[in-house]
């Protein structure tokens, strides 16, 4: 009697299992499929994004380089002398004043943009290497899976499904008379 019990509870806690590797498999595979992707897929290696954050780096040093030696540079010098001269030209000191510290502080944005852009980068970097990561980690496990799932299969077929006719017998090809039209 306590062996036809627990025979029956092995065999519970066998379907059990297998209901569970499937379920575990249909929840693991596609998740494994879509971490195989970086966050940018396939066209942005790791060497270009980092390119490009170490140029928006260089862009943060050049607006700040601007700031310092603006009043030294072509076009820009001007408005340092139109603020000195600002009365001969007809133009308020405040009007001046303004038109200077405007490019100074469009500088300063363009300086705030390029780090944004820096730090985005870097985080999208971050992010592909811990995907790199889990993928690696999910196929391994998902494999684990497939293994268990095909030494259950195995067990099922030894145990428990009825004898299958041969591939020959279990083909049936209906009669079907198509004429050829070349005769």
């Amino acid at each position: 009697m306590e062996n036809l019990r627990l025979q029956e509870d092995l065999l519970k806690e066998f379907k059990e299992e297998k209901r569970l590797i499937n379920e575990h498999l249909a929840l693991l595979d596609p998740l494994a499929v879509s971490l195989r992707k970086p966050v940018v897929a396939r066209l942005w290696s790791n060497v270009v994004l980092l390119v490009f954050e170490a140029l928006a780096w260089l862009g943060i040093v050049a607006v700040v380089a601007f700031c310092i030696i603006r009043d030294k540079i072509y076009p820009f010098y001007i408005l340092a002398r139109m603020r000195s001269k600002s009365a001969a030209l007809g133009f308020s000191n405040t009007d001046m004043s303004n038109l200077y510290w405007s490019v100074i502080l469009f500088a300063a944005i363009i300086a705030l943009l390029f780090f944004i852009i820096a730090r985005n980068l870097a985080q999208l970097r971050k992010k592909n290497a811990i995907l790199q990561m889990a993928a690696k980690s999910i196929k391994t496990v998902v494999g684990e899976q497939l293994k268990r799932k095909a030494a259950i299969e195995t067990l099922d077929q030894r145990y428990f499904t009825s004898f299958v006719a041969p591939f020959e017998s279990s083909l049936k090809i209906p009669d079907t008379e198509i004429p050829n039209p070349a005769l």
